[in-house]
């Protein structure tokens, strides 16, 4: 039984904050869960040059601002505490995820849409490589709980037990499990002049892909699983298949964004946690 005594939500006081505020107690809600809201002020290089009571002030109406966002959002029965430091956003929220030992960080993603930060920003890639611990990247409206969760699966140890932890965390037993594979290009074929025998190379590559994705459901007991296929790759096969089953949110279940050890990381893992228009869960073990 894992401990969801407390949760960590990094905010910016932006457009979605009360977005990101309403999910956050959505989700504590249903464990009765801690909030602690951290919000750093980050004056980046020009940060020491910058006097003591003009740092007070800052925090003192960055506090208000989160108050000010909380007379909105239904936190009835819950005990939450805001915390607001100078300091780097991504370093302050994680230090403070470890003092609570929370199970789950919360964050909303970046409105800033310059080449240098991308959607989701610098802050959440941080988090994400170096929290250790889930992260909850909200990106709709959320006036009520996830009713429409799938997890991406790539039938690794800690795929399954992303599957497992949203199941629990989310106290839905039935939360879909979907695996999907590249088929061979275009070129590929080309490439080995193969082209009579395609349609038995594409069986028996689907045939193996099956038999490994049942005996994943069959071990780990999944009772709602797809298997979905696409000639482009994995990534425009799961993007696709959002848009066409409009979740509400989704699950990657990750070492880590910088561990090379399946392929939800790196550049897919980026992709899906920058494209897609749901929230999503990027399951990191403690």
């Amino acid at each position: 039984m894992e401990n969801f005594s407390d949760i960590v939500v990094g905010l910016d006081i932006s457009n979605n904050a009360k977005e990101v505020l309403n999910r956050a107690f959505l989700v504590a809600k249903g464990n009765s869960s801690k909030v602690t809201i951290a919000h750093a002020i980050d004056a980046g290089f020009f940060g020491k040059f910058i006097k003591d009571d003009k740092i007070k002030k800052l925090k003192i109406s960055a506090k208000k601002a989160i108050e000010k966002e909380l007379e909105n959002v239904n936190t009835q029965g819950l005990n939450y505490s805001i915390e607001v430091e100078q300091a780097k956003p991504s370093a302050f929220v994680i230090e403070l995820a470890k003092d609570r030992d929370a199970c789950m960080i919360i964050i909303g993603a970046n409105e800033k849409k310059d080449f240098a930060t991308t959607i989701l920003g610098s802050t959440a890639h941080n988090i994400a490589q170096k929290s250790n611990l889930p992260l909850l990247i909200v990106k709709r409206n959320s006036g009520e709980a996830y009713k429409n969760i799938v997890a991406f699966t790539d039938l690794s140890e800690v795929s399954k037990k992303s599957l497992l932890f949203s199941q629990e965390f989310f106290h839905q037993e039935n939360i879909k499990c979907v695996y999907a594979y590249k088929k061979m290009s275009e070129i590929a074929f080309r490439y080995n002049d193969d082209y009579e025998n395609r349609d038995g190379i594409e069986q028996e590559i689907q045939a193996h892909e099956q038999e490994k994705f049942d005996k994943f459901v069959k071990e780990n007991n999944i009772k709602d699983a797809e298997l979905i296929e696409d000639r482009v790759g994995i990534t425009n096969a799961l993007t696709n298949y959002i848009s066409k089953n409009s979740n509400d949110l989704v699950v990657l279940g990750s070492n880590g964004v910088n561990n090379a050890g399946s392929f939800l990381y790196g550049s897919t893992a980026s992709s899906l946690m920058q494209s897609l228009k749901s929230d999503v869960l990027v399951y990191i073990p403690k």
